[in-house]
């Protein structure tokens, strides 16, 4: 019995609710990501065990907290209390920033910075300048909010004359959402803000997110979407015009195929791979590359386009992300010198 399901085995018969993270299940299964084929594993594992969670394990923030919850049994009137619904909608808990203070165990950090209302100004900005934030929360105690000091607010302050002694005479409000809002719904305030605060399942203010935060984290998740593209259009160039229709059929059965074939963009990336695969074919495309070591980047590139394109929450693996661009620099190398 594996790790995990000595875990799950344990929740199971203690029928208590356990809190623990999707990083800490990953670990115990041996792990270091969620691709679409550990997230079907792990639900298996759940179901076995009879185990639920509050919140969907492929799509729950990968630092962040979750609840694994026994299954109830039947009781003698036939009535069962239902788990809390589980939904696949990407929300706030999503996103690093929205879980400042939930990483301080995971990565050594301090947790969300803020200042009190008798924080003085200039020790306010020096913290900024410190840790090169553009914006501090004013807050009393963890789970109330006065208000937001930023660059912006102190010049706006500044420039109308006022008298900025203490962060209270340069505040400005600032929004708060609750961690499980659709990040899209989101993405609205956020851009119309520029920052907003986030408040946990505990009613404590867990992170800060900015339009920047925001960017960065579209830009982890979409850049591999944007290199796949590439290399698959790439592909298509080194097939364009090379092939028939009738050559085409030597290697793919195309009766078992969702929709008539009209050129090679109605042929998916696996259908690339086996006309690289056949020496024949591979002949005619009049390439001065090793067939073999072509093939097997493409076939690489085509598991690796398989997981993304599932799109799970947290950004590909490094060591994906540089096979998918040495495969894409060394396409483009090919197609410009032909």
């Amino acid at each position: 019995m594996s790790s995990l399901e000595v875990f799950f085995q344990e929740i199971k018969n203690s029928k208590k609710i356990k809190k623990t993270t999707p990083q800490i299940i990953c670990s115990k299964y041996g792990v270091v990501k969620r691709g679409w084929k550990v997230i079907e594993a792990i639900n298996n594992l759940l179901e076995k065990h009879e185990l639920t969670t509050n919140l969907d394990f492929g799509n729950a923030y990968y630092y962040g907290e979750i609840e694994i919850i026994p299954k109830p049994k039947l009781a003698a009137s036939g009535e069962v209390k239902k788990p809390k619904y589980s939904d696949a909608i990407p929300r706030l808990s999503l996103l690093r920033a929205a879980n400042i203070n939930n990483l301080v165990e995971e990565e050594g950090g301090c947790g969300l910075l803020g200042v009190n209302k008798d924080t003085p100004l200039i020790e306010a900005t020096t913290m900024m300048l410190r840790y090169n934030f553009s914006q501090l929360p004013i807050l009393s105690g963890t789970r109330d909010v006065l208000g937001l000091i930023s660059w912006k607010s102190i010049g706006i302050a500044l420039t109308l004359g006022k008298k900025c002694e203490s962060v209270l005479d340069c505040r400005e409000d600032v929004e708060v959402l609750n961690i499980d809002e659709p990040i899209f719904k989101a993405m609205n305030v956020i851009l119309a803000k520029e920052v907003i605060l986030v408040r946990d399942k505990k009613n404590t203010i867990s992170g800060i997110v900015t339009a920047t935060d925001l960017g960065e984290q579209f830009l982890k998740l979409s850049e591999p979407f944007l290199i796949i593209e590439q290399i698959e259009n790439l592909v298509r160039r080194l097939l364009d015009g090379k092939l028939t229709f009738d050559d085409i059929k030597k290697v793919l059965d195309l009766s078992k195929h969702d929709k008539e074939i009209h050129s090679l963009a109605d042929l998916n990336f696996g259908h690339y791979v086996r006309i690289m695969e056949n020496p024949e074919l591979y002949a005619k495309l009049g390439l001065r590359i090793d067939r073999v070591i072509l093939q097997k980047m493409l076939q690489e590139t085509r598991i690796i386009r398989n997981d993304v394109m599932h799109f799970k929450p947290e950004e590909i693996e490094q060591k994906d992300l540089e096979a998918l661009r040495q495969v894409l620099n060394f396409l483009t190398t090919i197609i410009n010198t032909m």
